[in-house]
C-alpha cells in the first residue's frame, strides 16, 4: 500500500514540529498572502464545499479555488495567508477557512476575496475544522485540543483548552485497557496487522496518551441540531456537547485509532478512520457498533448522498459507499492511486473528490 507523505503528514493533522519558530523567533512572524497559480485545482485541496450556485475549495499554500460546475476551476482573486488550509465551511451567505498556523479566514463574496481574522504560527496548533451554525456563531477545533468560538461572525474568536469544557466523562477504563490489550494480543500472532504508535502496547498499565492532560487533537466536528455536536478526535477518544458546545462530555470509540470523520447518518452518527475503521451509533455515543468495511487503508473525509447513503473517501483513491437499507459497503480503490482528503456530492450525484492531485469530478 502506498501512502502519500505529504497528504498523510497534512491530513492527519500532524502539526510541524522543530521549526523552532515559535520560542526561538525574535520578531512577529507576519502572514503571507497566497501567490497566483495557474494549475493551484492540481494541488493538494483538503476540502471542498458548496456555497450557494458555486463551489470552494481550499488546499496548501493558501489555494482556494471556485467553480461554477465543479470542473472548470478559477483560483480565488486575494487570500491574505500562504498557509495550508485543512477545511471550509458556508453558512448565512459566507465563507470560513480554517488551517495550519492557527489560521481563519473568512469571505463575503463567496469565495472570491477573504480576509484574516486569526493568525498565530507560534502556537503551532493547526486548526482541522470549522462548523457554523448561521452567519454568526461558529465554532473551530484543532491540535493538542485547541478550541475556538464566535458569536459575532468571527470578527472576535474566543480560545478555549478542550480540558476547561469537559465537564463530564463517559468512559469505561477497564473495559477499554480491556479492549486494547486483545487489540495488541491480535497483533503479535497476526504479522499482516501494521502496528503503529496509535495503539497501546500489550502487557503495559493502560496509557491515556493525549487524554492525560486534555491535548488530543481535535479531528472533526458534527452538528447533528437542537445543540447536539460530536467530536473526533485521536487515539479513540470523543467528545459530545448537549447544549452547543459550551460544556462537553468524553467518551471512547471501540477502535482505540483516530477517527478522521463524522456523518450524520440514519437518524444516527457513522465514524470513520484510521484503517478503515468504521463505527456507527444510534444514540448518540452511549454504544457503538464496529462495522467491517472491509478497507485497510484510512478513511479521511466522508458526505452523505441524496439518499441519505455515506460516502468516505481516502488512501489509495478509496471510495466506500455504504448502503444503509443493505447494510453493505461498496468499495473502490486503487492502491497506486492518489490519495483523497475530502468527497463533495453535488445535487446530480456527481462526486467531487479533493485530494492528493487537486480536485476531480466524476
Amino acid at each position: 500500500m502506498r501512502f502519500s507523505k505529504q497528504l498523510l503528514l497534512i491530513c492527519l493533522l500532524l502539526p510541524i514540529m522543530g521549526s523552532g519558530l515559535a520560542q526561538e523567533a525574535e520578531f512577529e512572524i507576519e502572514p503571507r498572502p497566497a501567490d497566483p497559480a495557474g494549475l493551484a485545482h492540481k494541488s493538494l485541496m483538503l476540502d471542498v464545499v458548496r456555497a450557494g450556485e458555486r463551489y470552494v475549495a481550499v488546499g496548501e499554500r493558501g489555494h482556494v479555488v471556485v467553480s461554477r460546475d465543479g470542473r472548470e476551476w478559477e483560483q480565488a482573486r486575494f487570500v491574505p495567508v500562504s498557509a495550508t488550509l485543512t477545511r471550509v465551511a458556508f453558512a448565512g451567505g459566507r465563507l470560513w477557512a480554517v488551517g495550519h498556523d492557527s489560521t481563519i479566514i473568512h469571505s463575503r463574496d463567496m469565495g472570491d476575496t477573504w480576509s484574516l481574522q486569526h493568525f498565530e504560527p507560534e502556537w503551532e496548533r493547526p486548526l482541522l475544522d470549522v462548523r457554523f451554525f448561521n452567519s454568526n456563531e461558529g465554532i473551530a477545533v484543532g491540535a493538542y485540543g485547541l478550541f475556538m468560538r464566535t458569536d459575532n461572525a468571527g470578527r472576535d474568536w474566543e480560545v478555549f483548552e478542550m480540558a476547561d469544557l469537559v465537564t463530564s466523562e463517559a468512559i469505561d477504563w477497564d473495559e477499554a485497557a480491556e479492549f486494547v490489550e486483545e487489540l495488541a494480543d491480535d497483533a503479535v500472532t497476526d504479522d499482516t496487522h501494521d502496528w503503529d504508535d496509535d495503539l497501546y502496547d500489550a502487557g503495559a498499565d493502560f496509557d491515556r496518551g493525549c487524554y492525560e492532560f486534555m491535548e488530543c487533537h481535535l479531528n472533526a466536528l458534527l452538528d447533528l441540531g437542537a445543540g447536539r455536536l460530536m467530536i473526533a478526535a485521536e487515539r479513540g477518544y470523543g467528545f459530545r456537547s448537549t447544549d452547543g458546545g459550551e460544556t462537553w462530555e468524553s467518551f471512547r470509540f471501540p477502535y482505540p485509532g483516530s477517527m478522521f470523520g463524522l456523518l450524520a447518518a440514519n437518524d444516527g452518527v457513522l465514524a470513520f478512520g484510521l484503517r478503515g475503521n468504521v463505527q456507527y451509533s444510534d444514540d448518540f455515543g452511549d454504544s457503538w457498533d464496529v462495522l467491517d468495511s472491509g478497507l485497510s487503508s484510512s478513511l479521511m473525509g466522508g458526505a452523505v448522498d441524496a439518499n441519505g447513503d455515506p460516502v468516505m473517501v481516502g488512501t489509495g483513491a478509496a471510495v466506500l459507499r455504504y448502503d444503509l437499507t443493505q447494510n453493505v459497503f461498496r468499495l473502490r480503490e486503487d492502491r497506486l492511486g492518489s490519495d483523497y482528503a475530502a468527497v463533495l456530492i453535488t445535487e446530480s450525484g456527481n462526486l467531487i473528490l479533493a485530494g492528493e492531485d487537486g480536485l476531480k469530478y466524476e
